[in-house]
């Protein structure tokens, strides 16, 4: 069983492989504004692209040990499982998290299937033991959830009043809840733009009796 977790933007990453494998962790990765450095003798595609954009730092040789100091984030995804269990090791004996494309055996972390909108984000992982069903089920999910990224985006402007106003933390939640009871994206139009708490309140009042 994994853990899920979210990583802060700006992570230092390291791949190591620069095939079609690589290219789509590279993707990820940039989405989330890391930091990446690519090991491999030889790169295509996605990854050539962003090694050209300068997006991507490339170090044009194999492997070697030592080469995972200074990250925060290993990904092996060579073609060879011995090279990619060795990385696994390195990175292990560091404590770094590591992720080996297709062998959660290997791997301390895995990486989910995502949908976002805004800043809200799913994650859909079945542990390593099914992953072809996890974006099937991601997609599921972000039909249901459409729209919510707006409220999201909502909760936080509305949070950032309650913070700058509001010390207790009792009345801070009870004031969460009644934004959480004023209704959902599909039948709410939120604010888009700063306001005072006052002028939360209003807006809440407002939506609650119409």
């Amino acid at each position: 069983m994994f853990l899920p977790l979210f990583f802060k933007n700006g992570l230092p990453c390291l791949i190591v492989g620069g095939g079609r494998v690589a290219s789509h962790k590279i993707k990820i990765l940039l989405r989330a504004s890391c930091e990446i450095t690519l090991i491999a003798p030889i790169i295509s595609g996605y990854a050539a692209d962003e090694v050209r954009n300068h997006s991507v730092r490339w170090l044009e040789r194999e492997y070697q040990e030592g080469d995972c100091n200074g990250f925060q984030l290993v990904i092996a995804a060579t073609p060879f499982r011995e090279v990619n269990q060795r990385i696994s090791e390195d990175a292990g004996e560091l404590g770094i998290p590591v992720n080996v494309v297709d062998d959660p055996e290997l791997s301390t972390v895995i990486f989910p299937a995502v949908w976002r909108e805004e800043s809200l984000s799913i994650a859909v992982s079945t542990g390593g033991i099914a992953p072809f069903m996890a974006a099937e089920i991601r997609t599921l999910l972000g039909g249901y959830a459409r729209g919510m990224g707006k409220w999201v985006e909502a909760g936080g402007r509305f949070r950032d009043a309650v913070r700058g106003e509001v010390a207790d933390s009792g009345e801070r939640n009870t004031l969460y809840r009644k934004f959480l009871e004023a209704g959902r994206p599909e039948n709410i139009d939120f604010p888009v733009y700063e306001m005072t708490l006052d002028d939360w309140l209003l807006w809440l009042k407002e939506t609650s009796d119409s």
